[in-house]
């Protein structure tokens, strides 16, 4: 579909393999969306939809995005030094690395860098090894400054990965949400049938507030034209 014509069997194994590993990852955020929307007994359409809203965030789905940009500006193996330390030192992120349950690699990144090895040798493209100098890097910077021990994720050979089999980088997202989308549905059919509770329940997690607290009666009720013109006076202060 992508190039209007079949592909080499190598490849549209690789291809098959990378939709397998990002089919289906427990409670990571849209499928938590997901699982949240269908408690409420909403249709599985309106509950896809929610995840497809988390997972369009640069720090879900869109991560493989910005991983590959990253590696577009860098461009030089030699420049992935420099350009990984200013990030660092900058308080930035290295986009790829670093997860929020895996404390060791990200045992799919292992098999997608694997892919990504053999297709960048194919093509003779220089985004592996790229990748993989941005990873070393990145561990041995972090080791040496923070003393924090960081890992590969999934997004940070993907990336990679698919923009040597010639995928548009606008298409991450949506190749991660044609995989995803059999996981979600088997978490929405789940919650709606109750196979994991006694009986379907509305999710609803407690929140604590923080805030200025009035007093057993509650706050003093100012009308709008006091409001706004406390406003004024302290901005005029």
């Amino acid at each position: 579909m992508l190039k209007g014509e079949h592909p080499k069997q190598e490849v549209s194994k690789i291809f098959d393999i990378s939709l397998i590993l990002h089919a289906e990852h427990s409670f990571n955020a849209s499928t938590f969306a997901a699982r949240e929307i269908a408690s409420t007994r909403a249709s599985i359409y309106a509950c896809i939809g929610g995840a497809l809203g988390a997972l369009s965030g640069e720090l879900h789905g869109g991560a493989n995005i910005q991983v590959m940009k990253m590696l577009l500006e860098i461009n030089d193996i030699d420049n992935v030094e420099n350009w990984v330390h200013q990030r660092l030192e900058g308080g930035k992120r290295i986009m790829g690395m670093g997860h929020a349950v895996y404390k060791t690699t990200d045992p799919r990144s292992e098999v997608l860098a694997e892919l990504s090895k053999a297709i960048s040798k194919e093509k003779n493209t220089k985004w592996y090894e790229l990748t993989e100098r941005v990873e070393i890097i990145t561990k041995r910077i972090m080791m040496l400054s923070r003393k924090m021990p960081i890992y590969p994720n999934v997004d940070l050979y993907s990336a990679s990965l698919y923009y040597s089999l010639d995928i548009p980088i606008d298409l991450n997202t949506p190749i991660f949400a044609i995989s995803r989308i059999a996981g979600w549905n088997a978490h929405i059919v789940e919650e709606k049938f109750a196979e994991a509770a006694p009986k379907p329940a509305l999710y609803r997690p407690k929140a604590v507030y923080v805030g200025r607290y009035c007093g057993p009666m509650g706050c003093e009720y100012k009308n709008l034209i006091n409001r706004t013109e406390m406003t004024q006076s302290k901005s005029n202060q």
